[in-house]
């Protein structure tokens, strides 16, 4: 192993190490509308505008001047007393996913047995660095004037749902309370359930009211944003009338979801609109994950060998394949014979409903052998290939945009090269080259990267990183969580979703 400098030797996760992750991300972002990878709960929407408010009137109320440490501080108490309150909440319907709960945890732990514990200091406030941005997509919040002071301000919308808070605080003094500082027991938490708890939002409550408004009806602006925002709502409310169609009696999971809609467009079942969106982001995330696996491919060839050309690494995989040759017979039973035929041929024995109804992630492909990786990421991109024919845009003679569009391009044009010196082509050209890009620009950028191998004359030599091939996490899960938080959806007695009118 060799280390080239502790920036390179650093592990960092979740790293788009293959410059793979921003196509299918841009594919989801379009159709949910300002819920993020991280934004997972509905109620954090109100409570931010409101406490964002509640420190300005508590500032101009002290004739104080204004100071974002303050406000920052005062947004981390309130992120406080959210998990103190949800904890407290006995029905059950907190759920998960609630800012700080690991930062805070020990606090939390005494709070439940009966302990006073001071309001924390901190002005690291997860709540505006998470909901921030999404607020400004239902425009709830804009960004301050410039030259005010001020960095944020509450919209028409967000002031509604200002007053809708306020309205119904159960204990008004607990403003005093996180603005001054000073502790928090377990009677504060239990007084703050109905206005704190992210499970405690009534679905016929105002607050929950304006929420589902501003999650349904664009707010009125100029031209051409107008139009972009139109097309956005339209976007989001047709996911929301997707998702309804595929409620069914089982708590199924957005992979789950996504999985079978895949699956029905690839068999002709589905070809509305907005079913054949979440399947082209749902074959783009599969191609990541492809991608990411022949990437762990070649770092576990180079772990084997230590160094070696590309050429090289397919020689080792060939070699290490044969030592266990009918590892990949549950997934491409004519695997073994491919090293023996043309890359047409090896692309034509996959079978065409490879994992076609299975959800990420596909974990036995992580766990193979480096040669096995190696030749399951093939097997991937091509499966997926013959299985997208009916709907997908991209075809002979599109343009190459991406490494997944060059990936598949190599699968659709596989000819009577011999197969190993075709895997050899798509291991270069889909891997290295793109891992050595994106990492080496990063790098010369300053910013936080992964390199797992580097090049020395023709050759590779591995640092000491490793990957596990992974792919993009869905906004979908979070956007059925809003959905549900906010009264368009409840959960049924076996986790299923059932819109609020049928039930």
């Amino acid at each position: 192993m060799i280390f080239w400098g502790a920036d390179i030797a650093e592990n960092t996760q979740g790293l788009d190490i293959l410059g793979v992750r921003a196509l299918d991300q841009r594919l989801e972002a379009d159709l949910v509308n300002g819920v993020t990878t991280v934004s997972a709960r509905g109620r954090y929407f109100s409570i931010l505008p409101w406490a964002i408010n509640t420190s300005y009137v508590k500032t101009l109320d002290r004739h104080l001047p204004f100071a974002i440490s303050q406000l920052t501080t005062f947004l981390t108490r309130v992120e406080f007393l959210i998990i103190a309150a949800s904890q407290a909440d006995h029905t059950r319907k907190a759920g998960g996913a609630i800012l700080g709960s690991d930062v805070f945890s020990e606090e939390m732990k005494a709070i439940a047995a009966g302990q006073e514990v001071p309001l924390p200091e901190s002005e690291n406030s997860r709540i505006l660095n998470t909901y921030y941005n999404p607020c400004k997509g239902l425009g709830l919040l804009v960004d301050g004037k410039i030259g005010s002071p001020v960095p944020y301000r509450l919209t028409e919308r967000g002031t509604a749902l200002w007053k809708a808070r306020q309205n119904r605080l159960t204990d008004p003094s607990i403003m005093d309370r996180l603005f001054d500082g000073g502790s928090l027991t377990r009677d504060h938490a239990t007084c703050a359930i109905d206005s704190f708890s992210l499970g405690s939002m009534a679905s016929g409550s105002d607050e929950a009211m304006l929420l589902r408004e501003a999650f349904g009806t664009p707010w009125r602006t100029t031209q051409p944003l107008q139009s972009q925002l139109d097309q956005r709502y339209r976007r989001s409310e047709e996911t929301r009338l997707w998702l309804q169609s595929l409620a069914s009696n089982d708590r199924a999971s957005a992979n789950q979801l996504l999985a079978r809609n895949l699956d029905a467009c690839c068999r002709r079942e589905q070809d509305n609109l907005v079913s054949i969106a979440w399947a082209n982001y749902e074959w783009r995330r599969r191609h990541h994950f492809a991608l990411e696996l022949l990437l762990s491919a070649v770092c576990g060839l180079l772990q084997n060998i230590d160094t070696g050309s590309p050429k090289e690494l397919v020689q080792e995989a060939k070699a290490d394949f044969l030592r266990d040759p009918r590892a990949l017979s549950g997934y491409w039973p004519e695997a073994p014979d491919a090293w023996q035929r043309s890359a047409r041929n090896a692309a034509a024995s996959v079978p065409a409903d490879l994992m076609a109804e299975r959800a990420l992630p596909f974990s036995p492909f992580t766990e193979m052998r480096a040669s096995h990786r190696l030749l399951g990421a093939f097997a991937l991109v091509s499966a997926l290939e013959k299985q997208t024919r009916p709907f997908r845009d991209f075809g002979p003679g599109s343009p190459v945009r991406s490494t997944s569009d060059l990936a598949l391009q190599l699968a659709m044009t596989a000819d009577e090269t011999p197969f190993d010196k075709f895997i050899c082509t798509f291991m270069e050209r889909c891997a290295i080259a793109p891992h050595l890009q994106v990492t080496l620009r990063k790098m010369s950028g300053g910013q936080k990267c992964s390199l797992r191998f580097f090049p020395d004359g023709q050759r590779l030599r591995l640092t000491a990183n490793q990957i596990v091939a992974g792919f993009s996490n869905s906004r979908l899960d979070n956007t059925i969580n809003i959905l549900v938080d906010i009264g368009f959806f409840r959960r049924g007695a076996n986790g299923e979703l059932i819109t609020m009118e049928a039930a």
